[in-house]
């Protein structure tokens, strides 16, 4: 456990180790470690590969994913412990960051990966769970217009009653920051007045209470939530205006 301590270290910034422990066969060890009965090693191991996977070129990415392959990960994040869990989002977040050529990972097998994902922020089993998983859904939210509805859909599905509120808005009204911060993400993303789609979205935020709720953020005691709640709600303004 401390030698897996010590190569998180090692290989959380530095690419020419990352590419040194890739070529050397350490993804294959790491996986096999990520499926151990010992929680410890387990941990380590996804944390491992987290850091091998942050800021990792396309190939990469790729390479690592094939090793761990989708039904592992998505083994990872119903893990039975709440840090395994949240490792393995970091890990899928960093995965998609940055780069729309792997966001169709989440949505290969049956969408086997986003459904695992929003299980887990259904269910609120722990707050770094659920700070990971909107992270996650940030980022898919930054790809394509496809990309942005499928987001949408899982926050505010099309035919939910607005009287319930969503566990959305739950985690915009949370005491943790970056909780708020991460879920206001999505919606600086989704109300992204360039993307073709983003006043049809607009609407349906209105008619679930989302955008009375970020009204109420305005002065949020973070300044990072009161910015991104001043974006998402001038985006919206400008998306209103040029339809009027």
């Amino acid at each position: 456990i401390a030698a897996l301590g010590a190569l998180c270290n090692i290989v959380i910034n530095c690419a020419t180790r990352k590419s040194v422990l890739i070529k050397c066969g350490g993804v294959s060890q790491l996986v096999q470690l990520s499926k151990s009965m010992d929680s410890g090693l387990r941990s380590k191991s996804v944390l491992a590969l987290r850091n091998l996977m942050f800021l990792a070129d396309i190939t990469d990415k790729e390479f690592i994913l094939k090793e761990l392959t989708l039904c592992t990960l998505a083994s990872l994040i119903y893990d039975s412990e709440c840090s395994i869990q949240e490792q393995a989002l970091a890990l899928i977040s960093d995965l998609v960051d940055g780069c729309s050529q792997s966001v169709k990972h989440v949505f290969a097998e049956d969408s086997i990966i986003l459904d695992a994902v929003m299980r887990q922020l259904q269910n609120a089993s722990s707050i770094g769970v659920c700070i990971q998983g909107m992270f996650v859904l940030s980022n898919i939210s930054a790809g394509s217009e496809s990309d942005k509805d499928t987001v949408m859909n899982y926050l505010v599905p099309p035919h939910t009653d607005s009287c319930i509120p969503s566990f959305t808005i739950k985690f915009l009204q949370s005491k943790s920051i970056l909780l708020r911060v991460a879920s206001l993400w999505c919606f600086v993303n989704l109300t992204d007045p360039a993307s073709v789609g983003s006043s049809r979205r607009v609407g349906r935020l209105q008619a679930a209470g989302i955008v009375l709720q970020l009204k109420s953020m305005l002065n949020d005691p973070c300044m990072d939530c009161k910015l991104r709640v001043r974006m998402i709600l001038e985006q919206c303004m400008e998306l209103e205006t040029a339809q009027a």
